[in-house]
């Protein structure tokens, strides 16, 4: 495990703030297919530009995709009180230390209809949150690395000074066709639904 003293950072952007409208005024029509969500790949790995996890020292935060979230609302995990209205409130992003445990967040209250912000959490220590995540990207990982051989030359001493060899390099494959949100968002409306393929690890 990689060691880093800086966690993910997920800088504001126009394209941010319109996808969360478009997460949110789909919310219920994604929270109702969540079955075909988990069970299929292409829509469980929807990356959503404002959900994310970050925090320092270890590595394993970074992006939330869909599926994520929806597991995570589900265990109860990404889930905080409403600071306005006391209702369940579904997080979308989270950030803290592991040391210290001080944490904030960010999510979706479906009472308030309404982005809340928070700071600590009712889930302690932070910790907590952090192995939810590495353990997730283990069951359900988006892509696997294999190493690849081909030829090469590489350089000798007699004769021309090269000779053939054959040579390694790491290849990251991607194990599913992820769609866009508008993309998912269209086909639940049409229940066009793509085949399941499940996102869950064999291993």
């Amino acid at each position: 495990m990689a060691i880093h003293s800086c966690g993910y950072f997920n800088p504001a952007s126009s394209e941010k703030a319109e996808a969360f409208d478009v997460f949110v005024q789909n919310l219920a029509l994604i929270r109702h297919h969540e079955e075909d969500i988990l069970e299929c790949g292409d829509y469980f790995f929807c990356q959503l530009p404002f959900a994310y996890c970050s925090w320092p020292y270890i590595s394993g935060d970074g992006p939330l995709c869909l599926g994520y979230l929806l597991l995570g609302w589900r265990d109860g995990i990404f889930r905080e009180v409403c600071p306005a209205c006391n209702s369940d409130c579904l997080v979308t992003s989270f950030a803290g230390s592991p040391l210290s445990g001080s944490n904030s967040w960010a999510g979706y209250c479906c009472a308030c209809e309404t982005k809340q912000y928070g700071k600590g959490s009712i889930h302690g220590p932070f910790y907590q949150k952090t192995k939810y995540v590495i353990d997730l990207k283990k069951q359900y990982p988006e892509t696997f690395s294999r190493w690849v051989e081909y030829d090469s030359v590489e350089f000798s001493f007699s004769g021309t000074g090269l000779k053939p060899a054959r040579k390694k390099q790491l290849e990251t494959v991607e194990l599913f066709n992820a769609v866009s949100l508008k993309e998912l968002v269209a086909e639940l409306a049409t229940s066009k639904m793509r085949q399941r393929n499940s996102p869950k690890s064999n291993l």
